[in-house]
């Protein structure tokens, strides 16, 4: 019975955080994974994308949409919500990326594809962060985002085959279409007034926006805090914090994940270990740590769960150096499985800390500079095979991955803010801190409830309880606990 009302309990809470607009968002960012999928396979696999660029048009496009949703917000001075209109105009490049692979046109077809996933993107990471309310469940939030496009990555991996442009324009077809039918839905329902996806959970905010306070300069903030003895005013670290610690993490997040040699390595090590080519094993293994850090993130904090996972990414990676060789790399095989595991875990970090550690005006631009970020890694690590000594060239790569991942771990132990309300991790970021001040004393021997109640001297019982307090009671004589005994 225990069971089932603990199951009750928690689906309900499911259903509380999750309604009809976050879960079509998390559903989106799986398809914007899915388009992400389709060309890491041509590219890594077929290798006959690398003399391209199709993802500047993604890069230019996130900023110029960040760009442009920032001058909006400045010049309305508040959130006006309009994430799905942008994610619609995603689908639909996605949905033009779709039919130009059935006439096998993949050229054309990448440039929307990747327009497509990089508005879906921006868009929809940025109201998972706004939906969230001040329960401190933000990261575990994002965390399941993340873990949902990673899934996409995954199966657009698995799916995908160059031979076959077709029937893979044929499956990214019913799904930008089932996608667009629901975004479509999803609006009417809200025009019909039975949900508003246009508001955030976040109490605090969703009075600041309305009171158009929300995009206020720190001087403002500060204002309002003078003269108030329950806290003080220190110097700004925010945008040290997001700088520094964005650039670090980005970088961590994204240098293994897409490292070719770590890539062929894991790909030969699949087919000695298990006999079988199983290319999709690496982005399924990612996909799954991405799960595994929402989980985590449900009961333990973002710097706990860095902390602990970021030593055991830095133990893994020293002892696959340990055990490499060129002759027998199916020995790398469970190494290798754990270490990519734990990137995902680690990944979720990253976007975390540019969505609550951003200004709240350039929360989208440092989202969509993030992910330029991330998209330049990823071409550009396609010269790495370049180098013919492969051990040179794995040697290189993981030193400089364990000297990444321990920057980022002192980074996150030293500056990561407790996840609260959005507010609050602001006040925090600009120097707004409450002070722990002391509780007011309640107790009896602290007080003058007696002296109140103009009680003489000898109508008390003084009880001394130790050397340093003395409580006075009332004295109870033998006679009247007679009488109350021979009531009853």
């Amino acid at each position: 019975m225990q069971l089932l009302t603990l199951a009750d309990s928690m689906w309900q809470a499911m259903c509380n955080m999750f309604h009809l607009p976050d879960l079509l968002v998390l559903c989106c960012l799986w398809g914007s994974g899915l388009s992400l999928g389709y060309y890491l396979k041509s590219a890594f696999v077929y290798d006959n994308l690398w003399p391209h660029w199709y993802a500047l048009a993604a890069g230019i496009i996130a900023l110029t949409l960040a760009l442009g949703w920032t001058l909006r917000k400045h010049g309305k001075q508040r959130y006006s919500y309009d994430h799905y209109y942008i994610i619609f105009y995603g689908l639909l490049c996605s949905l033009l990326g779709s039919c130009f692979m059935l006439s096998n046109q993949l050229a054309i077809s990448y440039y929307f594809s990747f327009i497509g996933l990089s508005v879906v993107y921006v868009a929809s990471f940025s109201y998972v962060s706004l939906r969230s309310d001040a329960s401190g469940l933000r990261p575990a939030r994002i965390a399941l985002a993340n873990a949902s496009h990673a899934c996409g990555l995954a199966s657009g991996f698995v799916i995908f085959n160059e031979f076959e442009p077709h029937r893979c324009g044929l499956i990214e077809l019913g799904i930008n279409l089932l996608l667009l039918l629901f975004v479509c839905i999803n609006e009417l329902v809200q025009h019909l007034g039975v949900h508003n996806y246009k508001q955030s959970r976040d109490l605090v905010f969703n009075l600041l926006n309305e009171e158009r306070l929300v995009f206020l300069p720190r001087q403002a903030i500060l204002a309002q805090f003078v003269g108030r003895t329950d806290y003080s005013l220190q110097h700004s670290r925010q945008w040290l914090v997001l700088v520094l610690g964005g650039l670090l993490l980005v970088l961590q997040r994204c240098c293994l994940l897409h490292s070719p040699v770590h890539l062929q390595l894991m790909w030969s090590a699949t087919s000695g270990f298990v006999q079988r080519s199983q290319l999709f094993t690496p982005f399924a293994l990612y996909a799954g740590g991405c799960a595994l850090s929402a989980l985590l993130l449900l009961r333990y904090t973002p710097k706990l769960v860095y902390l602990l996972f970021g030593v055991i990414q830095l133990t893994l990676v020293a002892a696959l150096l340990c055990i490499y060789d060129d002759d027998q790399s199916e020995h790398s095989f469970l190494f290798l499985c754990l270490i990519y595991a734990s990137v995902g875990v680690l990944s979720s970090q990253a976007l975390h800390w540019l969505l609550e550690c951003s200004p709240f005006l350039y929360a989208e631009l440092s989202l969509a500079l993030g992910f330029v970020l991330q998209l330049a890694i990823m071409e550009a690590s396609k010269y790495e095979l370049g180098v013919d000594d492969v051990w040179t060239t794995l040697l290189a790569s993981s030193l400089a991955y364990l000297l990444l991942t321990l920057l980022a771990i002192m980074l996150v132990v030293w500056l990561q803010p407790r996840s609260a309300s959005l507010v609050d991790v602001r006040n925090r970021l600009l120097g707004i801190r409450r002070l722990n001040l002391p509780a007011a004393q309640t107790q009896f021997w602290h007080t003058n409830h007696f002296l109140a109640h103009d009680k003489q001297p000898n109508e008390l019982q003084s009880v001394e309880l130790d050397k340093s307090r003395v409580f006075q009671q009332y004295p109870i004589s033998s006679s009247t606990g007679n009488d109350k005994a021979n009531k009853f």
